[in-house]
């Protein structure tokens, strides 16, 4: 094993047929901690933590806990997917390091995912074929929004919204469903807008990441990076003047 290069590792254990995949997916990008295993066929097994802080000391422990749990092997990965953000700055961080550390040492292909995109995927079935609105949380009063499909093809660019501003909303963001969590203040900040707020929504996990990236791998899809997503500077303490 260890004669060959990371390519050869990676190209070895690449799977020629979707019903071959087991991917391990990591998540922490917001107020939990989650690992997910996903192996073509099974149900997803998923260990999580809810916590604001902390994502660094419990990132692996759950993965390991997750792969125990679904009687996988760290050889048999085929695929590390992690989310990339947007998000809290350090929590993105935390999630894709320990994906590339899972991806190094077992050989399996890496891939991003992002946040919005897999809360969007979702959402998706309960969008009744209109669009959708994902967001997460700033933690500046904001939120990051980006408008997708039902599809969850991505129809904007990422826009930081704050529910104070009185600027409206443009016309195609009109009565789309909004998930995540600005779901229920942009709903009530832009109400002229039919914004419908999806309650049902579960906060962003590492089995919406693992479906969306199971998604792209079947369609043989290009690879987002294992990098992080950034919208905005991270805030680190108060400006200096």
């Amino acid at each position: 094993m260890f004669g060959l290069n990371l390519k050869d590792r990676q190209a070895d254990r690449m799977p020629d047929r979707q019903d071959n995949l087991v991917m391990l997916a990591l998540e922490s990008s917001a107020d939990r901690a989650s690992a997910a295993v996903v192996r073509t066929g099974m149900p997803g097994i998923q260990h999580l933590h809810e916590a604001r802080h902390g994502h660094a000391a419990l990132i692996s422990e759950l993965a390991r806990a997750a792969l125990a749990e679904a009687g996988v092997e760290p050889d048999e990965i085929t695929h590390v997917a992690a989310g990339r953000g947007p998000g809290s700055f350090t929590g993105i961080r935390v999630a894709l390091a320990a994906a590339k550390g899972f991806s190094l040492a077992t050989g399996a292909a890496g891939t991003g995912v992002s946040c919005l995109a897999a809360a969007a995927h979702d959402a998706s079935p309960r969008a009744d074929g209109g669009h959708v609105i994902a967001t997460a949380d700033t933690r500046r009063g904001s939120y990051f929004a980006q408008l997708f499909t039902a599809a969850a093809d991505p129809l904007s660019e990422i826009l930081e919204i704050d529910p104070e501003d009185d600027r409206p909303l443009a016309g195609a963001w009109h009565g789309a469903m909004v998930t995540g969590a600005g779901a229920v203040p942009l709903a009530e900040a832009f109400e002229n807008a039919g914004l419908q707020p999806d309650l049902s929504a579960l906060p962003i996990d590492s089995l919406q990441v693992a479906r969306l990236a199971e998604v792209r791998i079947s369609r043989c899809l290009d690879h987002e990076p294992l990098l992080p997503l950034y919208v905005a500077p991270a805030f680190l303490g108060p400006s200096k003047s």
